[in-house]
């Protein structure tokens, strides 16, 4: 049987009457009850955890300047420990929101701006190089300006971990300082732009919960929480297919992401672990008929397993080394909750899933 939400707002009554222009005796009940509950999904989600995430992850950047600064300032290893403290925490709460790639965190390229990684050309180290070489003093008021790559979380890293030429007050590393906390005041830009584009009047949260003829993205509630659930889907397969395939098949040259500052393992529960929440805050098995209790016994196992593994073969600390699932099991899983959403879990919830931002990459 299908749980249906029991509040239904009275604007999202009219959006939808009007967007399929039908009179309120022509709607079918059926379409009644799927679009309350997609619109409850849809807040419910947002309310719980798609806001948070980004909040958290503004929150985080804000820290990173005057990290910078302190070090560069000082060059005291206590700094230095604070500052990589603040930029793992912002790098494990981007690692949070990572997935959700529609809205304010793609509008002007900023995810490439943010997080310039998968990079298997190295195109960070190399135009991070020509900058340093070149210590132009235009560049540092003009950051937004430059190439993705050394705009974000990546080319702050390389600056902050390298011990040839550490930041601090001495002269070698005084434009690199500079260079680090314009960087750093660009990713507290970022991450500002993209919460308060969330969250402002008229933002990407109203508009998802304001479908209607006269909404550009979603005209019905179903069209947004269908773009939900193909954020999920993108969850997935990004970890699959960035994270945990290159380690199946070996890839030379291969390190996990942001791995100077020997976040890849971390990393990658931060995602699983926001990708399982951001799936329990959808809530979208209690759609399933009762004939299809297979399909939660299995997400539960799966969730269990990813949740357990620190995606590299082994498994988080506390949890015995018999549990650990080799990567292609890992990977596996991840593939096949995909396949499970699509073809089970979102037809119950009467949700059309298309393509996902990672299709055709």
């Amino acid at each position: 049987m299908r749980v249906m939400s029991k509040s239904w707002p009275q604007l999202l009554s009219v959006a939808a009457i009007s967007t399929t222009a039908l009179s309120a005796a022509l709607i079918p009940a059926s379409y009644a009850r799927d679009a309350e509950s997609h619109y409850a999904i849809v807040q419910r989600t947002l309310d719980t955890h798609v806001l948070p995430h980004f909040a958290a992850l503004e929150a985080t950047a804000a820290k990173l300047p005057d990290a910078v600064e302190q070090v560069c300032r000082t060059g005291a290893d206590g700094s230095r420990e604070e500052l990589l403290s603040d930029f793992r925490n912002t790098v494990l709460a981007y690692a949070g929101v990572a997935y959700l790639r529609f809205g304010p965190l793609i509008e002007g390229s900023r995810r490439e701006r943010l997080s310039f990684w998968p990079d298997p050309r190295g195109i960070m180290n190399r135009q991070l190089r020509q900058l340093i070489a070149a210590s132009d003093t235009a560049v540092l008021e003009a950051i937004p300006k430059q190439s993705a790559a050394v705009q974000g979380l990546p080319a702050l890293e390389a600056l902050i971990t390298d011990t040839e030429v550490p930041l601090g007050p001495a002269e070698p590393a005084a434009y690199r300082c500079k260079l680090a906390i314009a960087i750093a005041r660009n990713v507290v830009q970022l991450t500002a732009e993209i919460n308060n584009d969330w969250t402002k009047s008229g933002g990407w949260k109203d508009k998802m919960l304001r479908p209607g003829s006269d909404n550009d993205a979603y005209k019905e509630p179903r069209d947004a929480a269908s773009e939900l659930v193909k954020a999920m889907l993108t969850g997935f397969q990004l970890i699959a297919t960035t994270e945990i395939e290159p380690q199946v098949l070996k890839k030379r040259g291969f390190d996990g992401p942001y791995v100077r500052s020997n976040l890849p393992k971390l990393y990658f529960r931060a995602g699983i672990n926001s990708l399982d929440a951001y799936y329990q805050a959808m809530a979208l098995e209690a759609f399933l008929d009762d004939d299809k209790d297979w399909v939660k016994n299995w997400t539960g196992g799966a969730w269990r397993t990813l949740r357990e593994s620190d995606g590299a073969g082994g498994v988080v600390s506390g949890v015995p080394k018999t549990f650990a699932a080799p990567v292609r099991k890992v990977f596996d899983m991840l593939i096949q909750m995909r396949r499970i959403v699509v073809g089970e879990i979102s037809p119950a919830a009467a949700l059309a899933v298309g393509f996902n931002e990672l299709d055709g990459d």
